[in-house]
């Protein structure tokens, strides 16, 4: 004996309430003979004869009858099912919650979550910035469900994933001393007037390990704590600045260039989350759009 499916008996009650093969087709996106075939497997399957043809019309059964009874509660359970798979494609009912160090929040953050909204219109979405501590506290916290860093990360506790990368570059006054150059070597940065960054950032870290590396000497006369104010320090001061290629192309300051920067001094970006979270298809349609953004700005393919 055939197996009784679930397609049978949604082409099964579709025909009993149509009464119509060609309606029932119609209402299921099948073809006549499709539904037709379901309802032979399905008299087979059960060894009774479910409907009879009256002048064009289908007729149901006395034993359609009671089958039909049956099974429409299971009918409309699968309905609800399909109405309840397609609310969480959408996002229906569900949120996201990111948190990014500061340098995705111009561009790369919105963007990915207006497409994110695309595909998801009944998503809701929360968005904030902080560092990788704050991130980790709010995770933990159950305020986070994925977040953003850059550089070097580890926590027992905290699922990490690979983005992208960046690297760091210059940024100078437009008249300032290294506009002169091509490429900036990190032996030209202790001859000029230079904006610090602090050594507890990811930025500063890497720039500090690659100075110390070398014994050179670096000008912290003035330190930035925060990226959003570096762009701003080194226009207000004149003083040059290492900060990642990301801030560089969006602080929308003029009488800024942005110089490349030798050796390559590069960052890894990826994301934090507490595994389980970073599971959901929002997080995970979040940081695609994320990494394919990184793999464009890479192959400088970014269309703003």
């Amino acid at each position: 004996m055939k197996p009784l499916t679930l397609q049978r008996l949604q082409v099964f009650c579709a025909v009993y309430e149509r009464q119509s093969i060609t309606a029932a087709a119609r209402q299921m996106n099948l073809s006549q003979p499709t539904v037709s075939r379901h309802l032979r497997d399905l008299e087979a399957a059960i060894g009774l004869t479910l409907f009879v043809l009256d002048k064009g019309r289908v007729i149901p059964t006395v034993e359609a009858d009671a089958i039909y009874n049956e099974s429409r509660f299971l009918y409309d359970g699968i309905s609800r099912l399909e109405q309840r798979i397609d609310s969480l494609r959408k996002g229906v009912g569900t949120r996201l919650l990111v948190m990014s160090v500061g340098l995705f929040a111009p561009y790369f953050v919105p963007t990915a979550l207006r497409r994110v909204l695309d595909a998801m219109p009944g998503l809701r979405v929360a968005v904030d910035v902080g560092t990788a501590q704050q991130q980790v506290q709010a995770i933990r916290a159950g305020m986070v469900d994925v977040g953003l860093v850059i550089g070097r990360f580890q926590a027992d506790d905290i699922s990490t994933e690979p983005l992208g990368r960046g690297r760091l570059v210059v940024l100078s006054p437009k008249d300032g001393p290294l506009t002169r150059l091509d490429r900036v070597r990190l032996e030209d940065l202790s001859s000029v007037p230079m904006l610090g960054l602090t050594p507890r950032g990811p930025i500063g870290r890497v720039l500090n390990e690659a100075l110390l590396e070398r014994g050179l000497p670096f000008d912290n006369t003035v330190t930035g704590n925060t990226l959003v104010s570096v762009p701003h320090l080194v226009l207000a001061m004149q003083r040059s600045a290492v900060v990642d290629e990301f801030t560089a192309a969006f602080h929308g300051l003029d009488g800024l260039v942005t110089l490349p920067l030798e050796p390559d001094l590069p960052l890894d970006i990826q994301s934090i989350s507490m595994g389980a979270t970073a599971s959901k298809v929002a997080s995970q349609l979040f940081l695609k759009e994320i990494r394919g953004m990184l793999a464009d700005w890479r192959a400088g393919k970014m269309q703003f």
